[in-house]
């Protein structure tokens, strides 16, 4: 999940490291996307498999909250993760399922 097993609050924000061996990043994106309405993640620069992750939050969220925040962005990324594998697994079959279906539209030509 992140080397950082102790994270903190400080100054609004909760710094984390993600395993890029472990997380792709569009799930990471997906992830910070769907928690935009709770906390901003800054993404640093990869550095080999590590990326910095900076979540900050606004002035009025107590350190119980933020650190609760993360604890569900974590969540939510592997199950972003998961939908990125799964998605990779199905790929092929979900492109002949469109081509089959397509085929009988007469949007693709056949010769």
């Amino acid at each position: 999940m992140t080397t950082d097993t102790d994270l903190t609050f400080r100054d609004g924000a909760v710094q984390a490291v993600l395993d890029l061996r472990v997380y792709r990043l569009a799930a990471i994106q997906k992830s910070a996307y769907r928690f935009a309405d709770r906390c901003t993640a800054v993404l640093g620069s990869p550095d080999a498999d590590r990326l910095p992750v900076r979540f900050l939050f606004t002035p009025t969220v107590t350190e119980r909250d933020a650190l609760e925040t993360v604890r569900l962005f974590f969540q939510e990324l592997l199950d972003q993760e998961l939908r990125e594998q799964v998605g990779d697994e199905t790929r092929a079959l979900r492109a002949l399922i469109v081509a089959q279906a397509f085929s009988r539209t007469g949007l693709i030509r056949q010769d």
